[in-house]
């Protein structure tokens, strides 16, 4: 596969675009298992209808960036849309965020604390927030630091904090969430009391946290709250617990995976891949929410009520934001429409590049290129399952894997076709 360009670096940064293919195609057609309803996105819903928690991930937050000589892509407003994030979660009735994870890039005591006045002004408007770190999180800033920086949003609010992590939970609006820290950071920076000593850097679950995780359980589960789980860290994979693969799996998420089954909860939030997927096993489903700072700007929204808990992701509208905000920056204001073209750019440019080894006339060029953008387009929007009859009739499909024979993009674009699930786009889970 061809070197990152800057674009595709700002699509998926910091983790690598080939793993995030390999990992997309494979899971795609390993995991997911149609046991939940395919929905449409739900409508804005009001508090007596139920509880709507929106769930961010991986937001990297680096307002360094600007001083650098960065292209303005989307990473280059990583400030501005996550401030734009907040307000959306808000203007669409989310009474709590989520936030899973990698919320903050190299860990920096000014990072994190300018990052926890953002979200105390959105707190402000009336909804609860509460995060959990990442491997990006710690180092300089140690648990410690974490815990007392982002005090506000979750760890003084927990029922019971873990002596031994940055666990906690949190119990309210007869919903349990139970918030893991995961771990996957340097092992220099563990500092609470209760917290054993540990030589890796991989992601894991020490014992200390799984005992107190049952506890928790049990007690939720004793009380008929509804159990939701998060974490920065993926669960349900083939390659969960690969020595191989330590960076991107918890090592034993087969072990915790079994525990949340045994109480019955349906569902895990987690990150960390910076691409939506959904993944089930038996009866728990994983819900993996993009990266912010990519294509398309979007996080995941859930309703609970008494019948099931709905799933959609939500794209940020920016756009609005800025207008609301008195923005002068013209991508801001018109950001949706900027990250498109964006999007099809990216996808000539990488049509140019394979046809420079597998030659095709300029005319087939341009069909291939609409193809790739339009299969793109429809992964993120969610309709790739319903639209691939359609994408594989169009003029550009033959041309382009032609162009793509020993590229990634060849076979990963014929296996995401192939396997793509419906679930993307949103669905329901039966209480």
């Amino acid at each position: 596969m061809r070197k990152p360009s800057r674009f595709l670096k700002a699509l998926f940064r910091p983790v690598s675009w080939l793993l995030v293919l390999l990992l997309t195609a494979g899971l795609l057609a390993s995991c997911v298992k149609e046991e939940a309803e395919a929905v449409s996105p739900p409508p804005p819903m009001s508090a007596s209808e139920g509880l709507r928690i929106a769930v961010g991930s991986d937001l990297h937050f680096n307002p360094e960036i600007k001083d650098g000589d960065e292209e303005k892509e989307a990473y280059y407003y990583n400030p501005e849309l996550i401030d734009a994030l907040l307000e959306d979660a808000v203007t669409e009735g989310a009474r709590i965020l989520l936030l899973t994870g990698d919320i903050c890039n190299s860990g920096k005591g000014s990072r994190h604390e300018e990052l926890a006045e953002k979200l105390r002004k959105a707190e402000e408007k009336g909804i609860s927030i509460y995060v959990l770190p990442g491997n990006h999180d710690l180092g300089p800033a140690a648990q410690t630091d974490f815990a007392s920086v982002y005090g506000d949003f979750g760890f003084d609010e927990a029922v019971s904090r873990d002596t031994a992590s940055l666990s906690y939970c949190i119990m309210r609006d007869d919903v349990c969430i139970l918030m893991m820290d995961t771990a996957g950071y340097p092992a220099g920076i563990i500092d609470l009391p209760g917290a054993p000593p540990q030589e890796t850097t991989g992601a894991f679950l020490n014992e200390e946290t799984l005992s107190w995780a049952e506890v928790m359980l049990k007690a939720a589960q004793e009380k008929g709250l509804y159990i939701l789980c998060a974490g920065h860290y993926n669960l349900l994979t083939e390659d969960g617990n690969d020595p191989e693969n330590p960076d991107y799996y918890l090592r034993n998420g087969d072990r915790f995976a079994a525990l949340l089954r045994k109480y019955d909860v349906p569902l895990y939030l987690s990150g960390h891949l910076h691409t939506r997927l959904v993944m089930q096993e038996d009866s728990l489903t994983e819900l993996v929410t993009e990266y912010l700072l990519s294509y398309p700007t979007s996080y995941s929204m859930l309703d609970l009520t008494e019948d099931a808990i709905t799933y959609a992701p939500r794209r940020v509208n920016v756009d609005s934001w800025a207008e609301k905000t008195g923005q002068e920056d013209p991508a801001l204001l018109h950001f949706s429409q900027w990250q498109q073209d964006a999007l099809r750019a990216y996808s000539y440019e990488n049509v140019e590049y394979m046809s420079a080894k597998n030659p095709i006339s300029r005319g087939q060029q341009k069909k291939a290129a609409e193809f790739f953008y339009a299969v793109m387009n429809a992964y993120w929007n969610g309709e790739l399952a319903e639209k691939r009859e359609e994408l594989s009739s169009m003029p550009g499909y033959k041309p382009f894997f032609r162009c793509a024979e020993g590229f990634g993009y060849g076979w990963w674009l014929k296996d995401l076709m192939d396997q793509a699930s419906p679930l993307l786009g949103g669905f329901r889970l039966e209480r």
